[in-house]
């Protein structure tokens, strides 16, 4: 690891501490909680950091198409991450 959990990765772990959730749930819900106004795009550099030393882990998820049939990734804690937070 080459710097440790600031203070955004820990938020970020919080907002997925309860279910997995995709990219713009994410940022609605870290806003309302954190009383934020941080974009998803400047919240992905952290979830990419977050991934790569084990914290959440991400998937593809495929909407029906008659949902609107857009692919989606999926973020969740891992052990590690759920370790980090304390659980």
């Amino acid at each position: 690891m080459s710097k440790k959990l600031n203070k955004i990765d820990m938020l970020l772990l919080k907002s997925l501490a309860e279910k997995p959730l995709y990219g713009l749930k994410i940022e609605e819900e870290f806003n309302k909680l954190y009383n934020s106004d941080l974009t998803i795009s400047s919240l992905y550099p952290n979830l990419d950091w977050l991934e790569k030393n084990g914290f959440i882990s991400s998937w593809w998820v495929e909407e029906p198409p008659l949902s609107g049939g857009k692919r989606r990734r999926c973020y969740a804690l891992t052990q590690s991450g759920k370790q980090a937070l304390g659980e």
